[in-house]
């Protein structure tokens, strides 16, 4: 009788101890399945491009200065030092882009504000955003008061795709429309593309 008990007895623990290996396993599955999943849509979110709808938008994701900001709620030490740009010139550019590109594609957009940081990083014009826009007679929109017009999101964010890199104009100096240009210098210039009813040339 004794030994039928002390053999029931080791059995059971035997029973309690696989159980509980087997819960282990299963809870350590269950936490590297988790982690995995939150892995994913954390990536899944940094993938996320972002849209900005202000200068505010392009001045934070650019992790610019915010001098003259005093709506922006949260800013990091960052943009307290980095002046490649201020907050004055995406401005200015996108309201540039709001007078030269109205009516064209986002593609178009970012291509004329293109344009205009090329020129800055070029010897031939000024080293900042502001003196190649009022540049004397560079820009039509600039002349015939289209400048002054209160920029659209697509605007915003023609200014941010343009002064992270990307450059649909191919590296152009110049654009122009042929049915309205007027000054037969640009039209004998390389062509290097066309996109709406601009031609970029250099």
């Amino acid at each position: 009788m004794i030994k039928s008990l002390s053999i029931l007895l080791t059995m059971s623990l035997v029973l309690t101890l696989f159980s509980a290996q087997t819960h282990h396993v299963e809870a350590k599955t269950m936490i590297k399945a988790g982690t995995s999943l939150f892995d994913e849509e954390m990536t899944e979110s940094n993938r996320v491009i972002p849209e900005p709808e202000t200068k505010q938008d392009v001045a934070l994701l650019l992790n610019l200065p915010v001098k003259h900001m005093n709506d922006v709620k949260q800013v990091t030490k960052d943009q307290l030092s980095v002046t490649k740009y201020s907050v004055q010139e995406i401005e200015m550019l996108a309201k540039l882009i709001s007078g030269e590109a109205r009516g064209e594609s986002f593609e178009g957009k970012v291509a004329v504000a293109s344009v205009t940081v090329n020129r800055v990083l070029s010897s031939e014009f000024p080293n900042s955003i502001k003196e190649v826009i009022f540049q004397s007679g560079a820009y039509t929109a600039v002349s015939d008061g289209q400048y002054d017009r209160q920029p659209g999101k697509d605007a915003y964010r023609a200014v941010y795709s343009a002064l992270i890199g990307e450059d649909p104009s191919s590296g152009a100096l110049f654009y122009y429309n042929p049915e309205t240009a007027t000054d037969n210098w640009i039209r004998n210039r390389h062509i290097i593309k066309e996109i709406g009813k601009h031609v970029f040339t250099r």
